[in-house]
């Protein structure tokens, strides 16, 4: 008996260890950017700014532009870019960078596409 409560615990948490790595897969820049896509907007009121990344001295690496008006699951996006800060958050930790601030920009729409300076 205890044999079976030793195979069915290690089962278990073996698929707890498997599920958990499963929602613990590095996000990438390449993967915010192919949420994001084309920020096409009609409206500046569309174009939103995110921060992104974490330098060692504190605040965001860079930021992202996206259009509220052709992201698709804008959830899902956000929930990308808090897992690529948790991730560069723990690298900023060892590594380097420089201490400048980087302000938040402001977007801009030209052409019917949201971007920053």
């Amino acid at each position: 008996m205890k044999l079976l409560l030793a195979f069915a615990t290690t089962a278990l948490l073996a698929g707890c260890s498997t599920a958990q790595s499963a929602t613990e897969t590095p996000v990438t820049m390449d993967d915010i950017k192919e949420l994001i896509g084309k920020p096409e907007a009609q409206s500046i009121d569309s174009c939103k700014v995110l921060p992104v990344g974490k330098r060692a001295c504190g605040g965001p690496a860079s930021y992202v532009v996206y259009s509220s008006e052709t992201i698709t699951d804008e959830s899902q996006l956000l929930n990308a870019v808090h897992r690529y800060n948790e991730k560069a958050e723990k690298d900023a930790q060892t590594g380097y960078s420089t201490c400048q601030f980087i302000p938040e920009p402001e977007p801009q729409l030209k052409a019917g596409v949201c971007w920053i300076p």
